[in-house]
């Protein structure tokens, strides 16, 4: 990777880069609020957990969409079959929505044609079809795609957990640094997966974020 690729990298993965990640918590609001995380156990555990599926679920989306990039046809496919397998439409929402963001933001930064074409075409923008494509067409290696993605979602948890008040901003940091330490295990047991592959390893956290409209009180999006 060249100094261009690294800065490159470093502005599509900073959490100020406007797709709107501070609006989602990746059901850890909702697991919070109904009782499965009592202690930094637990919370440890349903983070691992929600890692476990992006990479089980989302992972080979991004990958199929990465190698892909060029096929319009076959982003449209992708995105849509993204569509009719998220069971939990919570978390069908809140793709969407940030892979719009995703999208949107990234056409008015870089302005490829690739992407002002497809932004014409789509109809859901799902967030990890959407995250594929986008550093493909930028120029980063598939490897490189792969862990900005899931070092992404790990952040997104963490940085949710602090706002919640389940942990503190320097244990949180601890947290992260530790965790990512499984993202390339992830990976690899993921690596060779297409979407029809894609599926949930831990579902009770998929059926807690289902309940998360319902919540009386909640602080994010989903």
């Amino acid at each position: 990777m060249n100094s261009l690729e690294l800065l490159n990298l470093l502005q599509l993965s900073d959490s100020a880069f406007p797709i709107g990640s501070f609006s989602h918590s990746c059901g850890l609001e909702s697991a919070v609020q109904h009782g499965l995380i009592k202690s930094k156990d637990d919370l440890r555990s349903v983070i691992i957990a929600c890692l476990e599926n992006t990479g089980s679920f989302s992972l080979p989306f991004v990958t199929e969409a990465y190698n892909k990039s060029w096929d319009s046809a076959e982003i449209q496919r992708l995105d849509n079959f993204h569509h009719i397998s998220v069971s939990n439409h919570v978390a069908n929402r809140a793709s969407s929505k940030q892979g719009k963001s995703l999208l949107g933001t990234v056409v008015q930064v870089y302005q490829f044609d690739e992407l002002i074409t497809l932004s014409k075409h789509l109809q859901h923008c799902h967030y990890a079809v959407l995250f594929g494509v986008v550093f493909s067409v930028v120029g980063m290696d598939l490897k490189t795609t792969q862990t900005a993605f899931m070092s992404g979602v790990l952040r997104t948890i963490i940085s949710s957990a602090v706002r919640l008040d389940q942990i503190g901003p320097i244990e949180a940091q601890k947290i992260q640094l530790d965790l990512l330490s499984i993202i390339p295990d992830i990976i690899l047991r993921n690596d060779n997966k297409t979407s029809a592959d894609a599926s949930i390893k831990s579902p009770i956290l998929d059926i807690s974020q289902n309940s998360h409209d319902i919540l009386f009180s909640k602080l994010f999006y989903s």
